[in-house]
């Protein structure tokens, strides 16, 4: 088990985690959620040991490794891919070395019998030592890792100076994966990952053997992963077991429960202080009165829950409306030296649109919308932009482009339409810039902060076309799902780009999958091409498409009559309890609806035993779901 024991943390005057503690389950696959600025990265440099907390600490058993991403990128450029991933095990490769080196002396003969003998025996000892430091071929793994993630086998040996950025993050996220540490710790890990990459990555997070610890604001890639929740929350932490889904579901009947016990009980209070007030006018009742306030005052106060609501207000200012034809992509053609990465690309873009762009990084998506915006050139075809056409482009690395030395102010106010010029303060506002915020500096911001200015300057511009380039990277749940909703509200036209599958869900009525330089689109959201693919996988389609028919076969159910008979009465037994769970769960529920269940003797242990039904609840539909998944394999 490892432990964080009531960690505490402050900046200045400002508590930033106070009196956090939970524990961390071998196996465990953990969700770290919360607001930007809550706390969450830090608590990981906390755990990884790259600060201190002012109180508290971090419990571990002696030898635990902590694995976490490097925010940076390979220095010797000219490795080749394979090699650098490698690099990571630096023992393994010592003893690799020491065994090859043997290899060879002894093959050459050129030793006598004596020095024969003794290499043959150091030898021996170098494959002992392999064996034990590594129960698996740390070689195939990690072309597994880099396959999975998006590289080709053919790319394996080619050198690093070839991939970008993004590319050579993937690189790092390998080497991490390779060392296996008993608890991996993950900030934001599909940022750099499509579609394809990041399905891949939740199944192998799925079946990784250790404790995973991820942050991440992809609601899908949490519920795809994940078996426990763990929010930070004004300094604190609600810990729930089980999925994402379930948590929301728990976290608002959880709120519902609150509010009613705190109305009811405030309803009762009164009326007990109303009836010591009229008491206490009388002399003959002053004794019972006073009686009555002490029993008042030890009655436990039902708290509500507190959480922060504060969050930003987006609405997209619309221009009017352009012509029908707001772009006309023609025979688009665009490489970067021998990399074509478009083909004799078409594409028409109406008045009113969303439209999503997806597939494999590297294939183009970027590129044509930078073409489309004219921000690159292309070698052949044309792109037309039509009359009356007023763009706004929110570029990947939009917020890490803006002005460092800046303030928030100065930098709305350099971009700001001039009918907007005398709102840039209100604006700031709706993005939770107030007061002196607005004067802060740019290079004083987080990610998340730098997020919101960047969103806030396009809120000052009037537009009718907007495109978007991954806008999701340094936004919060809340964030994000707030620019959503400003997005379908947008009277406008819209691109974008994006791997985060939850945001995109509902938003696009056109989606563009591009694969092998080629622009496929499908008339509806991402949800609609996954499903026409039959596979949440668009690479996996790709490959199964090749494969025989007769291997398709291997999936059909191989339960014989006797097992799933012995099934189907484990399920039934199942449904049973989940029945008679909920009457519990519901009789006891009714009972803390009644005003005076807070001056029960018992009321302490009824909590406790809703808590415990709840639970025993939610582990019976665990495993229903279990069983009933399957019968249907």
């Amino acid at each position: 088990m490892y432990y964080v024991r009531n960690i505490t943390l402050r900046f200045g005057g400002r508590t930033l985690l106070e009196d956090i503690s939970f524990m961390i389950n071998p196996g465990e696959k953990i969700g770290l959620i919360g607001k930007n600025g809550s706390g969450k990265t830090t608590l990981f440099k906390i755990i990884h040991g790259d600060i201190s907390a002012d109180e508290g600490k971090i419990d571990l058993p002696k030898g635990t490794s902590i694995g976490v991403l490097s925010q940076f990128l390979p220095e010797n450029k000219e490795v080749s891919i394979i090699d650098e991933t490698m690099s990571i095990l630096k023992e393994y490769n010592e003893v690799e070395n020491s065994i090859v080196r043997l290899e060879k002396e002894i093959s050459e003969g050129n030793l006598d019998e004596a020095q024969m003998n003794k290499r043959l025996i150091e030898l021996n000892e170098a494959v002992d030592r392999k064996s034990m430091l590594f129960s698996y071929n740390p070689q195939a793994e990690a072309e597994k890792l880099l396959k999975g993630l998006g590289f080709k086998q053919e790319q394996l040996n080619d050198s690093i100076s070839t991939l970008s950025g993004g590319w050579q993050m993937r690189i790092e996220l390998a080497k991490l994966l390779l060392t296996r540490p008993d608890i991996l710790l993950l900030d934001e890990p599909t940022n750099h990952l499509d579609i394809e990459s990041i399905i891949w990555f939740e199944n192998y997070i799925k079946e990784y053997p250790n404790a995973v610890i991820l942050i991440s604001h992809d609601e899908e890639f949490l519920q795809n992963c994940v078996n426990r929740i763990i929010e930070i929350q004004s300094t604190s932490v609600f810990d729930f077991k089980g999925g994402y889904q379930k948590y929301l579901v728990h976290k608002e009947q959880l709120k519902e429960i609150n509010q009613s016990a705190f109305t009811n009980q405030q309803k009762v209070l009164k009326e007990k202080e109303r009836t010591i007030t009229r008491f206490m006018a009388k002399a003959t009742k002053t004794k019972m009165a006073q009686s009555m306030q002490k029993q008042l005052d030890k009655v436990e106060r039902v708290e509500l829950i507190q959480e922060d609501t504060s969050a930003m207000k987006v609405r997209f200012p619309y221009s009017g409306r352009s012509v029908k034809q707001v772009a006309k992509v023609d025979k688009l053609f665009k490489s970067y030296g021998d990399n074509e990465v478009l083909k004799n690309v078409d594409l028409e873009i109406l008045t009113g649109e969303k439209i999503a762009f997806v597939g494999q990084n590297g294939m183009g998506k970027s590129t044509l919308l930078k073409a489309i915006l004219s921000v690159i050139d292309v070698n052949s075809g044309q792109v037309k932009i039509g009359d009356n056409v007023v763009l706004g482009y929110y570029a990947q690395d939009q917020s890490d482009t803006l002005d460092r030395e800046k303030t928030i102010l100065e930098t709305i106010e350099a971009v700001a339409h001039a009918d907007y010029y005398t709102s840039c303060r209100k604006i700031l506002g709706s993005f939770l810039f107030s007061g002196e915020d607005v004067h802060k500096k740019v290079s004083v911001l987080s990610g998340g902060e730098r997020a919101r200015v960047a969103l806030a300057c396009m809120v000052a511009q009037p537009t009718n076309f907007i495109v978007f380039d991954e806008p999701t990277n340094h936004l919060d749940i809340v964030s994000k799902n707030i620019l959503k909703q400003a997005i379908l509200d947008y009277e406008g036209t819209v691109l974008i780009v994006s791997h985060d599958r939850s945001f995109l869900e509902s938003l696009s009525s056109r989606t563009i999958e591009f694969r092998d330089h080629k622009l496929i689109e499908h008339l509806g959201d991402i949800n609609y091409v996954l499903e026409k693919r039959k596979s949440d996988d668009l690479r996996t389609f790709s490959m199964q498409a090749e494969k025989p028919k007769e291997e398709k076969q291997k999936s059909k159910n191989t339960l014989n009559y006797e097992e799933r008979k012995k099934l189907q009465r484990k399920i039934n037994y199942a449904e049973r309890d989940i029945e008679k769970l909920e009457g519990q769960v519901n009789e006891l529920h009714e009972m803390m609806l009644d005003p005076k269940f807070f001056m029960r003797d018992d009321s302490d242990e009824k909590m406790k035993e809703m808590s415990t039904l709840q639970k025993q609840l939610e582990e019976k539909m665990n495993e229903w779901e279990e069983l009933s998944a399957k019968m249907e394999e």
